[in-house]
């Protein structure tokens, strides 16, 4: 049977069957994963589990083709594949390990790899037991995928991402534990079994192993990649607040989500800021900016919403919250920071600031309600600065109007 499958492959005019197709698209499968884990580490060479991620599918794919090609009846072939499936399980966990932060050192992988390896070798040189060396294959990969899971708790507080992959890693451990990988011995079809009659059904279950934990994996490597990008084009980085391209698209969002729902809004504004840079220097400047920015994230609760719109100027949206209970949390990021000062090489300093509070109204846009607050942030200025200049809500009515009505009504404090 061997001989007859030789012949076919010799002869490059037939094309391949259905069953070396899908044999073939295994380590297809691995290798572009492979590839796909090595460009993410060109991308972000501090993960090195990407490293270790791609090592593993390459070595898993390397396995599979001995076994396609193993056209001769080479015993060697088949040890030397379980030996590549062992340290393609072995560089996998590590990989898993070293995403979480977790060292592998001292870990009971390596023993545990060890062990499967000797049975391997007992069961196929010493016994020649070809069903006891397949089934330790696979009940020694999925340990080893299991050991490593056993110790990746975090991932269940991970994004959608993260919890995917660690239910993913029980559920390929107890496909290999119940033997629906019991081809693991031939991960893919051996030379002559290509041509047996329903031969490449016993390369599905691999396969779809194979997709399915890749799939995860890089699903998972992606977030990795992705999350910091994302996050750095919507962060001021002098503040660590998120910037004004934020402001724009997440509390416009926010308000049409809920437009029942009482918003407050505060926007503030440093006092003198200029001078300060004119003064002490740009250093000082941007000294000035991070604090605010420190003082913002310690004052505002869980929930509320900061921004750097630009130059010395903030906001703060705050879902759920009336008018007063925002003038609370501006009260307390105005005293903070009234007993600030920064000490700079031209001397020292204090730093006021001036906020402006307004409640949003049902259905009230964004720009609406971001006007009416900017009109009691400059009131607040004219009347002598760090202070809070605050209205009550009231019935929606021409942006104009409110805005006059608002100036007279407004509270300082």
């Amino acid at each position: 049977m061997a001989g007859s499958f030789r012949s076919i492959k010799l002869d490059s005019s037939l094309p391949l069957t259905a069953s070396q197709a899908l044999a073939l698209g295994n380590p297809a499968m691995c290798l572009l994963f492979a590839l796909g884990f090595a460009c993410l580490w060109a991308h972000e060479r501090a993960r090195a589990y990407l490293l270790l991620y791609a090592a593993a599918f390459a070595v898993y794919a390397a396995g599979t083709l001995l076994r396609i090609f193993d056209q001769a009846d080479v015993t060697g072939d088949d040890l030397a594949a379980a030996v590549l499936y062992v340290g393609s399980a072995l560089l996998l966990a590590r990989g898993l390990l070293s995403r979480c932060g977790i060292d592998a050192e001292g870990s009971p992988l390596g023993a545990l790899g060890i062990a499967v390896l000797v049975l391997l070798l007992h069961f196929h040189i010493m016994q020649n037991d070809v069903p006891a060396f397949a089934y330790t294959l696979g009940v020694g990969l999925g340990a080893l995928l299991l050991l490593a899971w056993m110790r990746l708790g975090a991932l269940r507080r991970g994004g959608t991402a993260d919890q995917v992959l660690y239910w993913m890693l029980p559920l390929v451990s107890a496909c290999l534990f119940l033997g629906i990988s019991w081809a693991a011995g031939s991960v893919a079809p051996r030379a002559g079994e290509f041509v047996q009659p329903n031969a490449w059904l016993r390369a599905l279950p691999p396969a779809g192993l194979v997709l399915v934990l890749g799939g995860s994996l890089f699903a998972s490597a992606l977030s990795d990649v992705i999350t910091p990008l994302k996050h750095e084009r919507i962060t001021d980085p002098l503040t660590q607040l998120k910037n004004r391209r934020n402001f724009e698209d997440l509390s416009l969002e926010r308000l049409q989500r809920h437009p029942e729902y009482p918003f407050s809004l505060v926007l503030l504004d440093l006092d003198t800021f200029k001078a300060i840079n004119d003064t002490y220097g740009h250093a000082a400047g941007d000294a000035t900016l991070a604090e605010i920015g420190r003082i913002i994230r310690d004052c505002t609760r869980t929930g509320d919403m900061a921004w750097r719109l630009g130059g010395d100027e903030f906001a703060i949206l705050m879902p759920g919250t009336p008018a007063a209970g925002a003038v609370q949390v501006a009260e307390r990021i105005r005293a903070q920071l009234a007993l600030t000062r920064l000490e700079m090489p031209r001397g020292d300093f204090a730093v006021t600031a001036s906020f402006g509070i307004a409640q949003s109204r049902v259905d009230e846009p964004l720009y609406e309600l971001f006007a009416r607050t900017d009109v009691l942030l400059y009131a607040a200025k004219r009347q002598g600065r760090d202070r809070i200049a605050c209205a009550p809500g009231q019935e929606r009515g021409d942006a104009r109007d409110a805005m006059a009505r608002e100036g007279e009504e407004m509270l300082s404090l």
